[in-house]
């Protein structure tokens, strides 16, 4: 019987996923073994999870705290006329943000910026001012941070 799932996975892709999820690193072996199935089963079964482009890497996850980022704030910007291309530019050039989305509505772009100190924020802003209108929100806490989506 197959056990395939609607979106194509089958619950060895999934128990796999759930694994790599926890630990990237994890190796063949202990990933066949909490699986029970071949280290050589597993290896083939990521590939083809990479080649379906269902796994897109393998990453790093910094903590930005331990890196001295002690804040984060969500930044809007509402481009000026004729300044969208310039704005994207400039936002994909400044390394202090580490995402953002283009997004519908007044907003062209919702961004998130790591400072070390609040001082830091103006003159982060300052560059965009002449590209952009922005409204800013110190980030409390993330009850949720980006996470996979369900599969």
């Amino acid at each position: 019987m197959c056990n395939r799932m609607e979106n194509g996975l089958d619950m060895l892709d999934r128990q796999i996923l759930k694994a790599l999820l926890q630990d990237a690193r994890v190796s063949w072996k202990e990933l066949a073994e909490e699986a029970g199935v071949s280290a050589p089963t597993v290896r083939d079964r990521v590939r083809r999870l990479q080649d379906l482009g269902v796994v897109q890497g393998f990453t790093v996850e910094l903590a930005p705290t331990a890196l001295g980022y002690t804040l984060e704030a969500v930044v809007r910007f509402r481009p000026l006329p004729g300044k969208r291309h310039i704005l994207e530019q400039e936002i994909q050039l400044t390394e202090r943000i580490v995402q953002c989305d283009k997004v519908t509505g007044e907003d062209g772009f919702v961004a998130r910026i790591l400072l070390k100190t609040i001082e830091e924020l103006d003159p982060l802003l300052e560059r965009f001012s002449r590209m952009a209108t922005t409204h800013t929100s110190v980030v409390k806490s993330s009850p949720v941070r980006m996470r996979p989506p369900p599969f």
